[in-house]
This record gives C-alpha cells, sequence and structure tokens, in this order.
C-alpha cells in the first residue's frame, strides 16, 4: 500500500494489507472483520507472558512457558490418531510438542538438531511433559527477546501468529501515517485513540499484563474504555432523541384499567402505583415508549403491565405478550384471561398447539378480534398476523434477541410502545452507567401479606434430618419444590434428578413426589403443574425449570440442593417460588462441606437478606460486572474493557461526552455504536 495521502481505516478492504489473500479474508469475514479499522478493533481478549525463558525441568503441568532447545528426534504415527510428534531437549529435560493438524511439510521443518523456540501450555501426556499445537519459532542467536504476546478471538483457518502478524502490519500503516483512524470523542484528556490501539495490540515488555486487563490501570487501556462506555450511552441516548420524532398511538382511555383495578381481591402497593403512573404517562406523550419495568420476584409487575394493556385495550387496539417458556406464557394466559374476563378476547400462541386450533387462533388475531395475543417465540413466527399491534410486552426481556424484537416490530402498522419487564433487578451503579438514557421504573416494595422467606444452609451429611422436616411439614399441609442442578445420574458430584429419587422413593409414597424437567413435552409439564397447584402432589422434584413461571401459592418449601453451584441472582430467583401465599416459607440450601470462599460469601449474603436489590449489588461486587452483564443474566451488553467497579472515575468524564456526541449528526453517533455494540444500532427500530 503506497500513498501519500493518509487513508480512512474503515474504508481499507482488509484484502489491502500485505500478505492477506482471498483465503485469508474469508476466514477473517467469518468474525466480522472486513475493513483494516474492524482489524485494529478487534482488540485482545488476554496476553501471553512471553517476558521470562524457562528450563524444561522447571515446568509443571498447565503452566504457559517460554522455552529453547534443539530438535532431538521428528516423528509421525497413525495411532491412536494421525499425529506429528517432536521431541525438544534442553540440558534439563525434554518435552513432546505434538501436533494434530499439519500440512506434510511441517514436518520438514522440524529439522532433528536445529535450534528452537517454544511457546505453549504444558501438560502431562503418555510420554511425560508435552504441549499440544504451540507456537515456535527457530532460531539462530542466544539473544532471548522478552515480550507480552496478546490473544486474540479466532476462527477456522485463523491462528494467533497469523493473527499477530496481520494486526501488526496494520499498525505499521497507523504509526507511519499512511493510515488513520477516526477518533470520535470529542476533546480530552486521554491518550489519543491511535496510541491507544497501538498500545493495546503491543504493550512493551515492561508493562503489567494486568494493567491491561478489564479493570486495569492502564492510561491506554482506559481510553479505549472511555469510548467503549460513551458508545454504550449512546445507544440508548440516540434512541431516546430519535423516539421524540417519531410518532406513535396516543392511550388516554383508563376505563378498563379502573375497572380491573377495582375487581382485584387486594390493593396495589405504592410501587405498583407509582410504576402505572409512570408508565401510563409514556402512552400519551404521542412518541413510542421504551421502558424497563423492573421489581423483585413476586413483586407484581405482571398486574401493573396488564393494567397499561388495558389502556390499549380500551382503543380497540391489540397487545403482545411474550414469555420465554410455555409454562410462563400458561401462566400469563390464566392471569389475563382471568383479568380481562368480559372485557377482551385473549389467545395464546405456542409450538405446540394442534393445527385445527392454532388456525382459529390466527383468524382471530389476524382480524383483530383477540385483543391480548400471549406467546412464546412462535408469536415471531410469519402466519402469527396483527391488524394493529400497538403495545408489546416483553416478560424475561434478556431471553429476547434483537433480531426477534425486529420481527415482532414489522408485525406492527408503526412504531409500537414497548415495556420490558425483569425480574433480575438491575444494580443501581449499573443502571445509572449502562442504561443510561433508557426510561426505568422500579417495583420495590413486596404485597403487605408476604412474610419474608426463612433461609437456612445445611450439609449434605444432615440429608436424614432434612428428610424428616419435609416429612413433618407435608403432614401439615405443606407443598415442598426440590431442586437439582442436572436430571441425570454420573460422575459428576452434582445431585441430579435420578439420585434424589432413588432416595425419595425409600423415604415417601409415589403419589406424595412427581419429577418435572425441561426435556419434558409441554403438556406432561402443564398436567404435573396443574396436580402440584391443585395439591396433588405434595413434593416437585424438578431441574431449574421452574425459576420463572410458576405460582403455587401454597408450596411454602424451597430445597435447592448443591447450592455452592449457583449464582447469587439464580438462588434468589429459586427461592422466589415460595412465600407467595400466607403459610410461613422456608429455603433450605443443600451444600458439600468442602466450599470455596467465593461460595461461602454467596450462602451468606442469602440467608442474610430477602432483598433482591441487595442481592443484585453484593452479586455484581462478588462476580463482577464481566459475569453480570452476560446475555444469560440481564440482556445487557458484556464489556472488554469498562469495569463498573474499577472505572468509576470514567463515569463523569464519559456523561460528558456522551451530552457533546449525541449533538453530532446521527451519521457519526451510528458510527461509534457500529464500531462498538452494532447490533445496538437496531434497537431504534424495535
Amino acid at each position: 500500500m503506497a500513498t501519500d495521502q493518509k487513508l480512512d481505516a474503515s474504508l481499507i478492504p482488509l484484502s489491502s494489507i500485505k500478505g492477506v489473500g482471498q483465503k485469508l479474508t474469508e476466514s477473517f469475514m467469518k468474525i466480522g472483520i472486513k475493513s483494516v479499522e474492524d482489524l485494529l478493533f478487534h482488540l485482545p481478549i488476554g496476553y501471553q507472558d512471553r517476558t521470562k525463558l524457562s528450563k524444561i525441568a522447571e515446568l509443571v503441568p498447565e503452566q504457559e512457558f517460554v522455552i529453547r532447545g534443539s530438535i532431538e528426534k521428528v516423528s509421525q504415527t497413525f495411532v491412536p490418531r494421525k499425529m506429528l510428534l517432536v521431541k525438544v531437549k534442553d540440558n534439563t529435560g525434554h518435552i513432546f510438542l505434538r501436533f494434530f493438524y499439519y500440512f506434510p511439510g511441517l514436518r520438514k521443518f522440524f529439522k532433528e538438531g536445529s535450534q528452537i523456540q517454544i511457546m505453549g501450555t504444558s501438560r502431562l501426556g503418555r510420554y511425560g511433559l508435552e504441549t499440544i499445537h504451540p507456537e515456535y519459532e527457530l532460531v539462530s542467536n542466544e539473544l532471548f527477546v522478552p515480550s507480552i504476546l496478546p490473544k486474540y478471538t479466532l476462527t477456522k483457518g485463523l491462528s494467533q501468529q497469523r493473527i499477530r502478524k496481520t494486526i501488526n502490519e496494520a499498525i505499521r500503516l497507523l504509526k507511519d501515517k499512511m493510515i488513520f483512524i477516526d477518533d470520535l470523542l470529542p476533546n480530552n484528556n486521554f491518550q489519543s485513540l491511535e496510541n491507544a490501539l497501538s498500545r493495546i495490540h503491543n504493550p512493551n515488555s515492561e508493562d503489567k499484563i494486568e494493567d491491561f486487563l478489564i479493570g486495569g490501570a492502564s492510561t491506554f487501556r482506559k481510553r479505549i474504555a472511555l469510548e467503549e462506555i460513551v458508545a454504550n450511552k449512546i445507544s440508548y441516548l440516540s434512541v431516546k432523541e430519535q423516539n421524540k420524532s417519531r410518532e406513535a398511538e396516543v392511550f388516554e382511555n383508563n376505563f378498563f384499567a379502573k375497572k380491573i383495578t377495582e375487581n382485584l381481591d387486594f390493593s396495589l402497593t405504592d410501587d405498583q402505583k407509582k410504576a402505572y403512573r409512570e408508565i401510563s404517562s409514556d402512552l400519551v406523550k404521542g412518541s413510542p415508549m421504551l421502558r424497563l419495568l423492573q421489581g423483585d420476584v413476586g413483586s407484581g409487575k405482571t398486574i401493573v403491565a396488564a393494567i397499561i394493556a388495558a389502556h390499549v385495550v380500551a382503543s380497540d387496539k391489540q397487545v403482545a405478550i411474550l414469555a420465554p417458556t410455555t409454562i410462563l406464557a400458561k401462566q400469563h394466559f390464566d392471569n389475563f384471561s382471568n383479568w380481562f374476563k368480559d372485557i377482551a378476547e385473549v389467545e395464546m400462541i405456542t409450538s405446540k398447539i394442534l393445527a385445527a386450533d392454532k388456525k382459529r387462533k390466527l383468524r382471530s388475531i389476524a382480524s383483530g378480534k383477540a385483543k391480548l395475543v400471549i406467546g412464546t417465540h412462535a408469536i415471531f413466527q410469519k402466519d402469527t398476523k396483527f391488524k394493529n399491534l400497538s403495545l408489546v410486552i416483553y416478560d424475561e426481556q434478556h431471553r429476547f434477541g434483537v433480531g426477534q424484537r425486529l420481527k415482532l416490530k414489522e408485525k406492527a402498522a408503526s412504531f409500537p410502545h414497548q415495556l420490558l419487564l425483569s425480574a433480575t433487578p438491575i444494580p443501581r451503579t449499573m443502571a445509572m452507567t449502562v442504561l443510561s438514557g433508557l426510561e426505568i421504573s422500579t417495583i420495590k416494595s413486596l404485597p403487605p401479606n408476604r412474610k419474608p422467606i426463612v433461609t437456612t444452609s445445611l450439609s449434605n451429611d444432615r440429608r436424614p434430618a432434612l428428610i424428616q422436616r419435609i416429612k413433618e411439614a407435608i403432614s401439615k399441609g405443606s407443598q415442598v419444590y426440590w431442586v437439582c442442578p442436572k436430571i441425570e445420574e454420573g460422575e459428576s458430584d452434582l445431585v441430579s434428578v435420578e439420585d434424589l429419587e432413588n432416595i425419595l422413593k425409600k423415604e415417601f409414597k409415589k403419589d406424595e413426589y412427581e419429577i418435572l424437567h425441561g426435556k419434558m413435552k409441554d403438556k406432561e409439564k402443564g398436567d404435573i403443574l396443574e396436580r402440584f397447584k391443585s395439591e396433588q402432589i405434595k413434593i416437585l422434584l424438578a431441574t431449574t425449570v421452574i425459576e420463572v413461571g410458576i405460582d403455587a401459592p401454597d408450596a411454602n418449601i424451597m430445597v435447592i440442593e448443591n447450592s455452592e453451584r449457583f449464582g447469587l441472582s439464580q438462588l434468589h430467583q429459586l427461592r422466589g417460588r415460595v412465600g407467595r401465599g400466607t403459610k410461613e416459607s422456608f429455603c433450605i440450601l443443600m451444600h458439600k462441606d468442602e466450599m470455596s470462599e467465593i461460595a461461602k460469601q454467596r450462602l451468606s449474603i442469602i440467608k442474610e437478606t430477602n432483598d433482591g436489590f441487595v442481592v443484585a449489588e453484593e452479586d455484581l461486587n462478588l462476580r463482577g460486572p464481566g459475569d453480570i452483564l452476560g446475555l444469560s443474566q440481564t440482556g445487557l451488553p458484556s464489556f472488554m474493557f469498562y469495569d463498573l467497579l474499577a472505572d468509576k472515575e470514567l463515569q463523569e468524564e464519559s456523561n460528558k461526552i456522551a451530552k457533546e456526541v449525541i449533538m453530532f449528526p446521527q451519521s457519526k453517533q451510528k458510527k461509534i455504536i457500529e464500531r462498538w455494540f452494532p447490533a445496538h444500532l437496531e434497537l431504534s427500530d424495535v
């Protein structure tokens, strides 16, 4: 690449880089790298410490190393599978290099007597110490150059060596001023973007690796983290700004909402009333609502959503309520059918309904006769057509991807209002930083008749005493959830449903307990749950399929096996299945005697508080934001460089910069979002 003028790296195809041909271009495209800018923003996921040269005799299994030695023997074997075996020795010992996938010419590369430098991870093999597919290079002098090497996400056709070489070429072009990266942030006191990218990809050998990882002290990392959190903020603020200019239907008629509220056999809490006022005020602004309603387990989010839905139904328009599981969809269908009795027709769509019944339901939805449509992912299917969809409610919203929400938006005539429900309370730090720009309503208080759940922990060797306690409890009318982390017994130390059934069948009558797990057919699961709710079954032996969507008010005992293996939030979700009636409720956490310190802390916290918001904050402190922000937890973005706990000093700076960036043309805002969170670009359309 030769030019007298700097070129925008985002406009330069990857194939322009020296050594990148068609085949390599195709491999890079598999991980979303099309341009030179994409390549430079393919940031390291970790680093290898290559600053010290080890002796072979010093190595222990599972150790990353750099060694030098001479090739003693090269052999190819076909038993038990084809592999290349290279024996390398130094003056302290020897190690074997194993290659399972290799070109025929590789055998010729390794010549006996040649000096070689090897970088890999050691392990114990059949013939002693070995390493699998290490990095290597022939050396011709005694000089050892210490280095810290970046590790990248790979795909078929890409090796760490190849991707490093390609990125280093792009960095050379950057340093030689032949290309430039558009710095999208306003003036700030941090490192320049180009310097930060160069150093992140190539730390000096004197640098500390931990300084370059998420939460580290490096000023280069902090500059990258600043842009990452600003991009996240802009992705939400941009949606908010765009929605102001979009038109959506106004729903002021609260006649049905009042009717439903008056017919309830309980009164709404102050938090529920406040949330209702906030959400209903969004419905009259004339622009699309996008609001998150968060509340602890059992706090009453669903009834608030139902009253909001009543505003839309009163204007003869349709509402879709999305649930991630058939169990939860069925529960919503029962509740909405009861609340909207004599008001509106309610239909449920799942993938398991019979063809004839499905045709009738689809006609009812397409004609607009069905005003409330409750369902699972089946609602996204092409044959589900709405007449005038105006409000979409997503329960357990993190279970639904942006692509799925786009499909549902396409079924609406214009931009529908959206209400996202989450029973996983979001820590305040996270809400202020990550979701700035998204409207949030919170229900903290529980209904007044709810009693705190008494949570205790019990060692596995106390199970006989627990079984006796359960026998006494069910004889007095109690019902029990007994949760195991897996279905089938095996070599793992986890207690399975099968393991526990072998214990329970010796202690309880067959009609006193029933098994429930995710592999069962929906009808079978539904029948079991109905029998449990009607108290025909005393003990429900289940996997975590019961985590959401089951409401059996008389169930008042929760037993969780291997509780030390669950996260705080999941323990709290499971515990929330009890304590829904008037009986005193209990949660018993079974555990091994030997536990990690983190596991001990988790069990201590869950025993001390019933407050899901406290649990969420403690979970953030214990696990760190990386795990908390995963899709499986909240649906919030995972950060590569920004750390909620370590980067608090960046919050104020990022807020200030975000306010400036939101005033930029939308094309520039879009570019910064696309660089970090491309999926968020579609948020404005969903």
